[in-house]
């Protein structure tokens, strides 16, 4: 009996398909299995007689509707509908093969009356549509019927069974008395069942309806309720107070939508709403009621929480906002760039380039103007480059000075086509404290994915590829062989602050002579013998040193050294000579610069005298104001102020004539080419005779040759320096020299070695 409930789905609680009822499914596989059972019942007797008759249409004709049967049973309950328009076509069939097959014409009739029962079973399986299509279908049967039309002529069977009336009287009989009247009488209970579940319902309801509208009544929390059509049916006195509602809605249609146009009614994927309702916010909690043709509705005012979660919402946008906002700027800054480019390479998986643009004399900049002002230049950039129509796109500043911005998918050749017109825009004259300033930017480029498969990584690259950059070469493309070079030069970087740390570095001494190598000075230099690294050239850890910001902890180191041999010295009997030292723009441009120089000096009892303070010209034009005041400040004190390097560059000697300058060291590419270049020689004599009328002492840098300290003396040069008279040469065998030999300093091969 389990079995045939399930097969059958004789119960109506448990609805095996959601979109079919149980019931319609039991009536098609009542009326399916009831006409297989008279199909097998039909086969199996005319099976032999038919056989012996060599009657081959009865077989074929019975095995073919028993299996069309035993199919549709098997997928009733997958294929319903399929199933269902299948069974009617078969019996329309089989009232047709009735009249083809049969020469009995009264029996031809009968079956043709089989055909009469698919409206009701229609009806019952498919709706009234389909049932309407059938009634009207079943005017051709009935047509046939009355005109005595005999179809078995078209087919030219001339003979038929001996028993066949009462296989097609049976079959229509059966039929329509059992397998019909099955469904139907399936069709009636769970219509039955579906009244009483009705009945019961409404009773339970209506015992309940007391106690619910006590508790919908005398509830504080304002409540209403909806049916299905969206109009409230009913409402407490809060609701009617909240949402001002007329007190009686029995008369009134009244729809929810009217009150409350921004709520959605029952939506069952959000139970819960918060709306601004008559200047407060309001919580709006439904729940579904009775087979969903009602809704209640519960109104909690939560204003209090909605202000508190609003200012909460204000500072998390404004956090957000400066997160991705640089501070002094109001820039995107590198945060936002990063962010931008990861959503573009998860968007479009295509291949950009990253640049990062800066302006070649940034420090130099920041130096004069301070940072501050500097910051103009990045932002006017940033505007040129958002200005421009066909310019790159997503435009941030990523670090002091620096911008970075994309170009779309490019091939190298067109990179290095774009670029310079890039660069033409951003090198246009700025205004900075209204004075125009010309720049030259550098710019580093990194390619993504070749260079990184993540935003970081590409940005990291393409700013390790703009401190390779410089002026001859405007455009670094990232390389793997420079970036290994980069960070070499990191590694020695921080190699060189555990030097000076620790006070590794030593400092080796130049003599400044005169024609005759007589010793009135020397220059101090910077040394540095890594345990690690070995030797390392000052022409590799000085600049270093500068652009890691470390210069100014060498040079105090140096200071600190020079005062300490100085005094060494003096404790010896060494009658000694100035000592120059190289001042760096960094060094010049800070403000306790004076402080520190004047301690390490009372440290070690040395007289202002005895140091020169060697100056490059970019030092005097960092801050001119600033170099001036602290010149004469230094000069007053004692300290020999020279100028290092002139030559090098747009070297003006007027320029320098505001400045209250001692010494002026021409450059060694000067004095290089006197023996061979007339031009050269009648350059460094204007010079010469210029530094005269100033008052200013030449020092001739990097004399070589006999013949160049010849020329230079004969052009009333006093002091010279250079590998002709002596290298740098260490504490000891400077003092080993002199204790043997004076302050005298012919030729370097004479040096004593200590």
């Amino acid at each position: 009996m389990s079995f045939l409930n399930d097969f059958f789905l004789l119960s109506d609680d448990n609805n095996a398909n959601e979109l079919i009822d149980n019931w319609r499914i039991s009536a098609l596989r009542i009326i399916l299995s009831s006409g297989l059972l008279l199909c097998l019942a039909i086969t199996f007797d005319t099976f032999s007689s038919a056989f012996q008759l060599n009657y081959l249409w009865v077989i074929a004709n019975t095995l073919g509707f028993t299996s069309i049967l035993f199919l549709l049973l098997l997928a009733s309950k997958r294929f319903y509908h399929a199933c269902a328009h299948l069974l009617l076509v078969a019996i329309v069939l089989a009232s047709f093969v009735m009249n083809l097959t049969l020469t009995d014409l009264t029996l031809a009739k009968i079956g043709s009356m089989l055909i009469f029962v698919c409206p009701a079973i229609a009806l019952i399986l498919l709706g009234r549509r389909v049932a309407i299509c059938y009634a009207l279908l079943n005017i051709a049967p009935f047509y046939i019927i009355l005109h005595d039309i005999n179809l078995s002529q078209y087919t030219n069977i001339n003979k038929q069974l001996p028993d066949a009336s009462w296989y097609i009287t049976g079959v229509v009989f059966l039929f329509f008395n059992i397998c019909v009247p099955l469904a139907v009488a399936r069709t009636i209970v769970a219509a039955k069942r579906l009244n009483e579940a009705t009945l019961n319902s409404n009773a339970y309801l209506k015992s309940k309806n007391e106690l619910y509208h006590t508790f919908f009544a005398e509830s504080t929390t304002p409540k209403i309720i909806v049916d299905d059509m969206g109009k409230i049916t009913d409402a407490n006195q809060q609701a009617i107070d909240l949402l001002k509602l007329p007190k009686t809605l029995n008369s009134e249609t009244l729809l929810l939508s009217s009150v409350m146009p921004n709520l959605k009614t029952c939506d069952a994927a959000k139970q819960e709403q918060i709306l601004h309702f008559n200047n407060t916010y309001q919580r709006v909690v439904h729940q579904q009621l009775t087979d969903a043709n009602f809704c209640v509705y519960e109104f909690h005012d939560c204003s209090a929480e909605q202000s508190i979660k609003a200012n909460l919402a204000a500072m998390e946008q404004e956090n957000r906002r400066l997160r991705y906002r640089d501070a002094q700027t109001q820039l995107p800054n590198r945060d936002w760039f990063e962010l931008q480019c990861d959503r573009l390479i998860a968007k479009y998986r295509k291949g950009f380039y990253v640049v990062v643009a800066q302006s070649a004399n940034n420090d130099y900049l920041n130096i004069k103007f301070g940072n501050h002002n500097s910051q103009t230049i990045t932002k006017t950039a940033f505007k040129r480059l958002r200005n421009d129509i066909e310019g790159p796109l997503l435009c941030a500043h990523i670090g002091p000075g620096k911008i970075a911005f994309i170009l779309g998918s490019l091939n190298e050749t067109d990179l290095y086509s774009a670029l310079p017109k890039i660069k033409h825009i951003l090198d246009e004259d700025y205004n900075l404290l209204g004075v125009k300033s010309s720049q030259s930017f550098l710019f580093g480029i990194a390619h993504c994915p070749e260079h990184g498969d993540a935003s970081g990584k590409v940005v990291a690259h393409a700013i390790e590829a703009l401190k390779l950059a410089n002026t001859h070469d405007v455009f670094s493309l990232y390389d793997q062989t420079n970036s290994q070079s980069f960070l070499e030069k990191y590694e020695i970087s921080m190699l060189l602050d555990e030097a000076l740390q620790q006070g590794e570095l030593t400092v080796h001494y130049q003599p400044k002579v005169t024609a005759s190598g007589q010793c009135i000075g020397l220059e101090a230099l910077a040394r540095w013998n890594s345990p690690i690294l070995g030797t390392v050239s000052p022409a590799v850890f000085i600049p270093i040193a500068e652009e890691y910001r470390m210069i100014s902890r060498l040079t105090d180191l140096v200071v600190q050294k020079v005062c300490s041999q100085i005094n060494q010295w003096t404790q010896q009997g060494l009658n000694c000579v100035p000592v120059a030292i190289n001042i760096s723009l960094i060094d010049f441009s800070q403000t306790d610069f004076m402080s520190k120089l004047v301690k390490h000096l009372a440290d070690f009892t040395v007289s202002p005298k005895q140091i020169e303070l060697e100056l490059t010209e970019t030092s005097l034009e960092a801050n001119q104001a600033h170099s001036l005041i602290l010149m004469k400040t230094l000069q007053s004190w004692g300290f020999t102020i020279s100028v290092d390097d002139f030559g090098v560059g747009y070297s003006n000697i007027a320029r320098l004539a505001d400045y209250p300058i001692n010494k002026l060291k021409l450059d060694r590419s000067l004095i290089s080419q006197v023996t061979t270049s007339a031009r050269q020689q009648s350059l460094v004599r204007a010079i010469h005779n210029m530094c005269e009328e100033l008052s200013i002492k030449c020092v001739s840098e990097g004399v070589e040759t006999a013949e160049q300290v010849k020329i230079m003396a004969d052009m009333g040069c006093k002091e010279f320096q250079g590998f002709y008279f002596s290298k740098p040469i260490t504490p000891k065998q400077f003092f080993a020299h002199v204790s043997q030999k004076g302050l005298v300093f012919e030729h370097q091969d004479t040096l004593i070695k200590a």
